[in-house]
């Protein structure tokens, strides 16, 4: 029986090495890609002519809380589809500036040629002012969560992350009518 446990307990040591090592792998090529996707910005935004950028400001006064204003840009790709005829533009990289009263927020998406987030970073001022800014990475990889790194207590659960993510590849894809 000691020698049954043993074994046990030593595959099951193995398995969560191997998962280690996935989840590494994984959020290596996640931030490969995340360096080209701020690569890409940076030459786009050198050149003098269109981007593949949108952004979207909105703005409007909150009962209790005062003025919001919330800064979305969106940076995309754009391909012509031979299977349907016309042009797609995916985005690859999203941000968001927003207030909550005076509190300041930041967030970015980075979004896979799947069109899935791969990758969110939310980042704000704390209630809690000896932290200063509360931060969080999340990691996935077919929607699943494989890697996460949280500094604070006030940031969004992963599940939020991620469907915030998905919200905005959403609004992407109303406000190009495709």
């Amino acid at each position: 029986m000691r020698k049954v446990l043993t074994l046990l307990c030593l595959l099951l040591a193995i398995g969560a090495q191997a998962q280690t090592g996935a989840a590494k792998k994984t959020v290596d090529e996640i931030r490969e890609q995340y360096a080209s996707a701020k690569q890409r910005i940076e030459y786009n935004n050198s050149m003098e002519e269109a981007r593949n950028q949108m952004t979207a400001t909105i703005s409007h006064m909150v009962p209790g809380t005062g003025h919001q204003e919330k800064v979305v840009t969106f940076y995309f790709t754009t391909y012509f589809d031979e299977a349907v005829g016309e042009y797609i533009s995916k985005p690859y990289f999203i941000t968001a500036t927003y207030n909550v009263a005076a509190r300041k927020y930041y967030d970015e998406y980075l979004i896979d040629q799947k069109g899935n987030v791969v990758f969110a970073y939310l980042s704000g001022d704390s209630f809690d002012e000896t932290i200063g800014r509360e931060e969080g990475r999340f990691y996935w990889k077919n929607n699943r969560l494989v890697h996460k790194q949280i500094k604070g207590n006030d940031v969004a659960h992963e599940s939020v992350a991620l469907e915030q993510g998905k919200n905005m590849v959403q609004a992407f894809g109303l406000m190009m009518q495709k």
